[in-house]
């Protein structure tokens, strides 16, 4: 009752003003002089008269006149969750008063239309009451819809979102996957990079200490050669003095023994001497020819070294640069379409100091037997120069040498 009155108090008020005017026009309207008389014949009936005021009669009126205006919807606020209510227990429809005989039908029809008056209003208050309690019902339905809609939106946007993030943190770790192997393929290439120039720096110094050592080997060569030559020439000089000396320990030795017999033996003295002359004319001659063959045997000798010291010295340097050549020219090199591996070309070719190769001096000495081949060899060379070559003296091997190149 105290909920009803909370929510319509304006149709509360009504009703309870609609009672207390009705209990005044029944109260105020009876004629409470009438007496009892015998039931039976027309003279019994009670006579009884309800008279209205000026004021209530007006006020009667104007309440039955007034239309029954339709409560306005309650607003409801939203609830957790609709909870099942009584159903309201409508007011019990007041019993028409007893019939009470009036001295004419105006008052009965006043009474009746009052009473009318009340049964409207009071099916009017029913009416409202559950088209109210039909509304509660209504909204908190839809109240509770609206509520299930919003938690199955919420755990939807909350999965979308939920599949979101998953989606985000799959993209952002096969991003870090990613960038993780590019920087592990960057640092890989920089090692390859770091080991490549290590060895390259490896070679070149291995390629500079073969030098220096053959350098040095070569300069140990040639100061034993000239060793050997200068102790040739120290022990030629010395024979040559020896005998020398000899002849002269030989002449003076004949000059004393001439000197002796030159009194007695003059004419046998100037025979021998004669003799003599001529022996060691003979002896001369012959000592003359030993020592030029000696000296031929040395020159020649000194020669073979010289050029086996050449020999050695070229076949050091060509074991130095000509690989350094052939890897230049195939790295400038292209295989012809159909060319079989195992070709072998011979070419002469000239060369600047440098290693820059001269204009039109490559030439085929020695075909491999396919001119593409050949071709891409002497385009190869072209393309190489200039070319890996010492310097200084060395490079006279490769002014003009021949180049025998495989692939």
């Amino acid at each position: 009752m105290w909920q009803i009155l909370r929510r319509f108090p304006k149709a509360y008020l009504w009703s309870v003003i609609l009672h207390l005017v009705l209990a005044v026009l029944l109260f105020s309207g009876i004629d409470w002089s009438m007496r009892n008389q015998q039931l039976g014949g027309a003279d019994s009936v009670v006579q009884a008269r309800m008279t209205l005021s000026p004021d209530i009669q007006r006020r009667v009126e104007a309440l039955q006149a007034q239309p029954v205006a339709p409560q306005p919807q309650p607003q409801l606020a939203p609830r957790p969750e609709p909870v099942a209510e009584p159903e309201p227990v409508p007011e019990p429809v007041p019993e028409p008063p007893p019939t009470v005989a009036e001295p004419d039908g105006e008052a009965e029809r006043q009474r009746q239309a009052a009473f009318d008056a009340m049964q409207r209003r009071a099916e009017a208050e029913r009416e409202a009451q559950r088209q109210a309690e039909q509304e509660r019902r209504r909204q908190a339905e839809l109240e509770a819809r609206r509520r299930a809609e919003a938690e199955r939106e919420a755990q939807r946007q909350a999965e979308q979102e939920r599949r979101r993030q998953a989606e985000l943190e799959a993209r952002r770790r096969a991003e870090a996957e990613r960038e993780a192997q590019r920087q592990a393929e960057l640092e890989a290439q920089r090692q390859a990079e770091r080991q490549a120039e290590a060895e390259r720096q490896r070679a070149e110094e291995a390629l500079r200490r073969r030098v220096a050592e053959q350098a040095a080997e070569r300069a140990r060569e040639e100061a034993r050669a000239r060793a050997e030559m200068e102790e040739r020439r120290r022990l030629a000089a010395e024979a040559e003095r020896r005998e020398r000396e000899a002849r002269e320990r030989r002449e003076a030795e004949e000059q004393a023994r001439r000197d002796e017999e030159a009194a007695a033996r003059q004419a046998e003295r100037e025979r021998e001497w004669a003799a003599a002359e001529a022996r060691e004319r003979e002896l001369e001659a012959a000592l003359a020819a030993e020592m030029a063959a000696d000296m031929a045997a040395q020159q020649q000798a000194m020669q073979a070294v010289e050029q086996q010291r050449a020999a050695a010295a070229r076949a050091r340097i060509a074991s130095i640069w000509v690989p350094a050549i052939q890897g230049r020219v195939r790295q400038f090199w292209v295989r012809p379409a159909n060319v079989q591996v195992g070709g072998e070309t011979v070419v002469n070719l000239r060369l600047e100091p440098g290693g820059q190769v001269v204009s039109g001096s490559v030439r085929v000495v020695q075909s491999s037997g396919n001119a593409a081949f050949d071709q891409s060899v002497v385009v190869a060379i072209y393309r190489a120069s200039p070319l890996p070559v010492p310097e200084g003296d060395e490079f006279d091997l490769f002014r003009d040498f021949n180049f025998v190149f495989k692939p």
